[in-house]
């Protein structure tokens, strides 16, 4: 039987527009540009690259605002401390006047030994089923894509403070007018180190070892402030990196979906070309066949 040698010319190009369209579809579908390395090793590698970054960027806010959350929590509990040393202070003020009888000393003393309990309820504050301010941590560490910082925690304890001896007994003492005012001295000191744990959560070791003042309180709930402080500076840092190397990332590798749709049409239109030229060519070469039969 007479035949004619070749092949159809168009299924080649029918080939090239399939593989054309399927890495649009592919484009439009995942959104980027660089799906698979297969579309560009260079490119796909730096997109990898800013994905993991950015990731690690993720993680690091999260992580600031878990650390931001603790030493929220460890704060609020400093200062319901030196609300207690506070009022301790003005109950002992209160003792020391020569109006009050021993009776009256008596109910001031039961007040402030209350509040003492208070105060080591306050030092057992939990995040996350951990303690935070009764001394069994020595520190937080924050974990960033930039590294690692420590924040040492307080110890508030009413033993750290010196407003209990080691046995747990109460050292303030409001049943005398002379005992009333040397135990101010105690709580002077206490209420120092809550509020300078409120602005930086480090203080020095001597306040640690040392634990008899008023002034203790205070320099707790500065360290705590100064903290938070740095921690929102951080978690903005954080903020801005992860917006710049979302933007980064977008300028290389988001697809235009606007434009890759336009191209599918085109596309697809240029396979029914292709498949009418094709279905022609057959006929033709079939009509030619036939006539040299």
């Amino acid at each position: 039987m007479p035949t004619i040698n070749g092949t159809n010319p168009y299924v080649n190009q029918i080939n090239r527009i399939n593989s054309a369209a399927q890495t649009t579809m592919q484009r439009i579908s995942t959104g980027s540009n660089y799906p698979r390395a297969a579309y560009g090793a260079s490119e796909y590698a730096i997109n990898a690259r800013l994905t993991s970054n950015i990731g690690a960027t993720r993680q690091s806010i999260q992580n600031t605002q878990n650390i931001s959350a603790m030493i929220r929590t460890a704060a609020g509990a400093t200062g319901n401390t030196i609300n207690a040393l506070t009022d301790i202070k003005a109950q002992l003020v209160n003792a020391a006047n020569d109006s009050n009888t021993n009776i009256d000393r008596r109910a001031i003393q039961q007040n402030i030994t209350q509040l003492v309990r208070q105060i080591d309820e306050n030092a057992y504050v939990e995040y996350n089923g951990q303690r935070i301010l009764d001394g069994s941590r020595e520190s937080l560490t924050l974990s960033g894509i930039d590294g690692y910082e420590n924040f040492r925690l307080g110890n508030l304890r009413s033993q750290a403070l010196g407003l209990t001896d080691a046995q747990g007994n109460v050292r303030i003492d409001a049943s005398t007018v002379e005992a009333a005012n040397n135990s101010l001295a105690i709580v002077d000191d206490a209420l120092n180190v809550a509020g300078g744990s409120l602005n930086s959560l480090q203080f020095a070791e001597d306040f640690v070892n040392e634990g008899i003042s008023l002034d203790r309180a205070l320099d707790e709930a500065t360290t705590q402030g100064a903290q938070l402080q740095r921690l929102e500076f951080q978690e903005a840092n954080y903020t801005t990196m992860e917006e710049n190397q979302l933007a980064a990332q977008s300028a290389s590798d988001d697809a235009d979906i606007a434009q890759q749709v336009t191209n599918l049409r085109n596309q697809q239109v240029q396979q029914q070309l292709a498949l009418f030229a094709t279905t022609m060519f057959n006929q033709n070469r079939a009509s030619i066949l036939n006539l040299l039969q």
